[in-house]
């Protein structure tokens, strides 16, 4: 498993968190090293004087507001505040932090909150510019709008933590000891919010979430009950805990992440639920797959996952059932299944909580993934019928757009780079910046495929990069492609393409670089069978042509 080396920089005791970062059953691994106490400007100052090549991963910049900005600590004593002096050092601040982020991979920013003790007087805290929650509001959305053009660079929301734990957050006793201004709940919410967003940067965070029907999106079961007597809505406390359970479902649809059914149940009555009680938040069209009907939830998942390739680490099951959970585990250790509140009314809370679902962005192509997903299924519907592969490629009209890289679409470029698992020759995770400026380094080149078909637009959806510093031999560094596009050849599209602009350039052969992950070899079973001669990693271009289905537009000249 490898381990994210993490420097905190902080103006308090954090040491407490060390051991929770370390924790390998909840990863990722982070093995965290502390600043000097108390040295934050001048460790942040060192880090910017520092080459890139000094390789520091990963930065989490920990200050309290009376500690990072010295106005600050005036307005707690009730001195008259000096708006102008306050956001200058914040400026300043965020300056520091903005230089440091040049030669760092990440760097993570906790957000200013008073500790939950700390009571202010309410009736002038959020007075316009005087009260003390509305300078700390400044200050936050300060930072916020000077970190906007670092790409890299995280600000975590550390009043939410405050307000999550259900524990104190601070322990006087340990302050007493040893200057720590955080209690061991605090240091382990902190920890868990850090690798999640670690791993939503990544691209691991989960990407499907299947449900069970009955007593999971509504109360009852339907084939005894009928669709008359199910608990959902009607200003009943039940029925309303389903709906916002299904609303929570619906927002993060919304924001990309897919749906399915997997549900013991006869399918007539199901969907006619779905489609006409006038409470449902979810519909028909809401749901990428769905498997309703009498036989095994394993083998019905593990269908749906096939059918949308996603592995088992991309998805979490709900149920209400433990048997059914159990069940799940057991066939899938790396899915998400975890246990529903005992009560009804906080299922909409818990999914609302989940941390498993992090990302660095959203995208047009994220907010209408399960559209895309729903035309791959009509298709398959077609095969399954007893029609042929070729015939309904050739029925989609599919349209491959190539361009190159530029500022339009760099962030999708390097969310893909970031968050493809399966199909990603390298897995090589950049920030946005750094990826932009290897790009339009001398010797390199990017492409950037976009699909479309009869269907519909799927927008940005493949990328492949190459390092053309040899000229005889170029070297394919990226070859990344979503998975939601697989089984159309485009990826043999997108391959002919650079093959074409290659050859203008008087290129004989083309390298890889495939770098084993557990989980793409999607990708070496597409190169490997086709291309690759003897064991080496040269491709063989004189054998890749273009699929006779696909159209290519380019809008520049290869090359």
């Amino acid at each position: 498993m490898a381990v994210t080396d993490l420097l905190l920089v902080a103006d308090s005791s954090v040491d407490p968190i060390i051991r929770f970062l370390a924790d390998p059953t909840c990863p990722p691994a982070i093995k965290a090293t502390v600043a000097p106490y108390n040295q934050v400007q001048q460790v942040l100052a060192d880090i910017a004087c520092r080459d890139r090549s000094d390789n520091i991963e990963t930065v989490m910049v920990w200050t309290r507001p009376e500690g990072a900005i010295p106005t600050f600590s005036k307005i707690l004593q009730f001195e008259p505040p000096a708006l102008d002096d306050l956001l200058a050092e914040v400026d300043q601040f965020a300056g520091l932090i903005c230089e440091a982020a040049r030669r760092v991979g990440t760097v993570f920013v906790l957000s200013w909150a008073l500790p939950p003790y700390r009571r202010w007087i309410q009736a002038i805290t959020l007075r316009h510019e005087s009260g003390l929650g509305n300078i700390l509001m400044r200050m936050n959305l300060r930072l916020a709008e000077r970190f906007c053009e670092s790409n890299n660079i995280i600000l975590l929301d550390c009043q939410q933590w405050y307000a999550s734990l259900q524990k104190p957050a601070y322990d006087a006793k340990l302050h007493a000891l040893a200057k720590v201004d955080y209690s061991r709940d605090f240091f382990v919410k902190a920890a868990s919010e850090i690798k999640a967003v670690l791993q939503g940067l990544r691209g691991q965070a989960r990407k499907l979430v299947i449900c069970d029907l009955d007593n999971t999106l509504w109360g009852g079961v339907i084939g005894d009950d009928g669709m008359e007597n199910v608990k959902l809505g009607g200003h009943d406390g039940m029925g309303e805990s389903f709906v916002a359970f299904q609303q929570e479902l619906l927002a993060l649809r919304k924001r990309g992440i897919l749906l399915g059914i997997c549900s013991k149940n006869d399918p007539e009555l199901a969907w006619k639920m779905i489609d006409e009680h006038s409470e449902m938040a979810l519909r028909r069209a809401d749901f990428a797959s769905a498997k309703i009907n009498w036989s095994d939830k394993a083998e019905n998942i593990s269908q749906m996952l096939r059918e949308l390739n996603l592995l088992p680490e991309s998805a979490v099951f709900l149920d209400d059932h433990p048997a059914e959970r159990e069940r799940v585990r057991q066939a899938f250790p790396g899915m998400l299944v975890p246990d529903l509140p005992a009560d009804v009314a906080g299922y909409a809370a818990f999914l609302a909580g989940l941390d498993c679902f992090e990302t660095g962005s959203i995208t047009a192509e994220d907010r209408a993934r399960t559209g895309f997903y729903r035309k791959e299924a009509e298709g398959r519907a077609v095969i399954a019928c007893g029609g042929s592969i070729q015939a309904w490629l050739e029925s989609l009209q599919i349209v491959l757009k190539v361009e190159k890289l530029d500022r339009g679409n760099l962030v999708r470029a390097a969310q893909l780079l970031n968050k493809t698992n399966q199909f990603n020759m390298a897995t090589r995770r950049m920030d946005q910046e750094d990826f932009w400026r290897w790009c339009i380094s001398p010797g390199h080149q990017a492409w950037i495929f976009s699909v479309m078909d009869r269907l519909g637009d799927s927008g940005i959806t493949g990328l492949i990069t190459v390092d053309l510093t040899n000229a005889q031999q170029a070297r394919l560094v990226d070859f990344v492609m979503s998975c939601r596009v697989m089984g159309k050849q485009i990826e043999e599209a997108m391959l002919n393409v650079v093959k074409g602009a290659l050859e203008v350039r008087g290129a004989r052969e083309l390298s890889t670089s495939y770098h084993r992950t557990d989980r793409n070899q999607p990708f070496l079973d597409f190169i490997k069978n086709k291309w690759m001669h003897g064991a080496g990693d040269v491709l063989e271009m004189s054998k890749i042509a273009p699929p006779p289905h696909i159209r290519i537009e380019q809008e520049t000249p290869p090359g």
